[in-house]
């Protein structure tokens, strides 16, 4: 997640409104790893309970697997197919009380903590999208790419999947010369700027381009930016470049590619459910967790005194704890940071 390459780095303080008392390290601790023998070789999200038992999916066999904090397996349910509690694409998972609830490209299910369907709601569209997030009234964001059109781009969606907002987007021909309508296409998640995005707890939308140090919230269908910084992006190494300029050589279209000279300036945003905003930022100012408030007045910035695979990580924030979910086909850990 959050150093890894900038480990070095100076954060610098003056001028973002911290004082030495608000900015310090956090403290990381890994909770526990799974071995991929258990069948979770390609986990692609997590949830946590009011408990700290710890629920993640796969994208291999879409079961949902729960463990305790110590990592010790629970429960398993899901899988694919059509019947209630399966799933054709299993998207997002989100815990809300004594519910989790999931989300497939044509449906929403409602789980009890043990795995036991509650109820499914069916969607108006079946919109297959990239990481979603989820409020506990069923309304969900996600980025995703629009085939039809070449378009990259944010959506909000009812709980029963009818658009409510574009809130941005871009075309993928920006960035991917040679991307047409209809086509087919890979695009890599570090290739282009993406969006950022999560629920407050009364179910504001608040979002972020990844090039872009300005955190937005969508107020009735209206936006209002909440926090902007002026901040230099880091470049990538020219030998990283150079590398990427021959593998994209030796592409042959639908595979398209683009070379990008600079590292996102933010690579994670989450909402706790205090309403705080924490985004992962990384620039040539400062790299670490960034707090904001819920009226974006910046709170505080935290180094992390540990490295992680930072765009495969997945997070969540429970219990006054940030919940880090690093993926790998040998092997996932699960990381905790106690928050200020």
């Amino acid at each position: 997640m959050v150093l890894s390459r900038y480990a070095a780095l100076t954060v610098a303080l003056a001028g973002y409104g911290c004082t030495a008392m608000e900015t310090g390290p956090l403290q990381v601790e890994l909770a526990f790893t799974i071995s991929s023998e258990t069948g979770l070789g390609a986990a692609r999200d997590l949830a946590v309970d009011n408990q700290g038992n710890i629920y993640i999916f796969d994208y291999d066999d879409y079961v949902i697997r729960k463990f305790d904090p110590a990592g010790e397996l629970l429960h398993s349910f899901g899988g694919t197919g059509d019947e209630p509690g399966r799933f054709q694409h299993l998207m997002a998972l989100e815990v809300h009380g004594d519910s989790l609830v999931a989300l497939d490209p044509g449906s929403i299910t409602v789980f009890n903590l043990s795995g036991t369907v509650r109820s499914r709601r069916a969607l108006a569209d079946t919109v297959t999208c990239d990481h979603p997030r989820l409020h506990s009234d069923g309304r969900w964001a996600a980025a995703c790419i629009i085939e039809a059109t070449a378009k990259y781009k944010l959506t909000h969606r009812s709980a029963d999947g009818r658009e409510l907002r574009e809130p941005a987007s871009f075309d993928l021909a920006e960035h991917f010369p040679g991307v047409e309508p209809g086509g087919l296409f890979f695009i890599g998640r570090t290739q282009a700027p993406g969006y950022l995005y999560d629920f407050t707890r009364g179910g504001l939308l608040v979002w972020a381009a990844s090039d872009s140090l300005r955190v937005v919230i969508d107020r009735a269908g209206m936006d209002e930016t909440l926090y902007e910084s002026a901040v230099e992006a880091v470049p990538f190494a020219a030998d990283s470049i150079a590398a990427l300029r021959r593998r994209q050589a030796e592409l042959v279209p639908p595979l398209f590619m683009n070379v990008p000279e600079q590292y996102q300036l933010i690579q994670h945003l989450v909402v706790s459910p205090t309403g705080d905003i924490w985004l992962n930022v990384w620039s040539q100012e400062r790299a670490g967790l960034l707090r904001l408030s819920a009226t974006g007045r910046e709170v505080g910035f935290y180094t992390v005194d540990r490295q992680f695979e930072e765009s495969s990580a997945r997070l969540a924030i429970a219990n006054g704890r940030l919940y880090i979910m690093t993926p790998g086909r040998d092997e996932t850990a699960v990381y905790t940071v106690d928050l200020p």
